[in-house]
């Protein structure tokens, strides 16, 4: 179908997926201002063709996401809040050992008798 992307590329090299990018970009253009002359003429090829340049200009390409990369851990991460930390003094470049202590356990944030709404509130 005109105008839809190809992505298929598998099996060519670099430069001949590069060659067919940039015909298929060329043939989008060429149906744009062809649209824009069968509306407005000469002139409306010629706005078609000065909008393509400005998107060109200042649009800067969209960029190609690879996907996240994953990367799996041997084990579950230290709970620094639960466990705290001691860092060697070779471990981080300094003289001394860093040591940091657990945080406190707090009591359980648990929902209060349920809040009326002045509005509804019952005489």
């Amino acid at each position: 179908m005109p105008g839809q992307p190809i992505d298929d590329f598998e099996g060519l090299s670099p430069a001949e997926a590069a060659l067919i990018r940039d015909a298929a970009k060329a043939q989008r253009y060429q149906e744009m201002r062809e649209r824009g002359r069968q509306i407005g003429g000469v002139p409306g090829a010629m706005v078609a063709g000065l909008m393509i340049a400005l998107r060109d200009i200042y649009d800067p390409p969209p960029k190609r996401d690879d996907g996240i990369p994953m990367v799996e851990a041997p084990g579950d991460p230290h709970d620094v809040d639960r466990d705290g930390m001691a860092l060697a003094a070779a471990d981080i470049g300094g003289s001394d050992d860093v040591t940091i202590a657990a945080l406190e356990r707090r009591a359980p944030i648990l929902g209060g008798p349920a809040r009326r709404n002045r509005r509804f509130r019952r005489r």
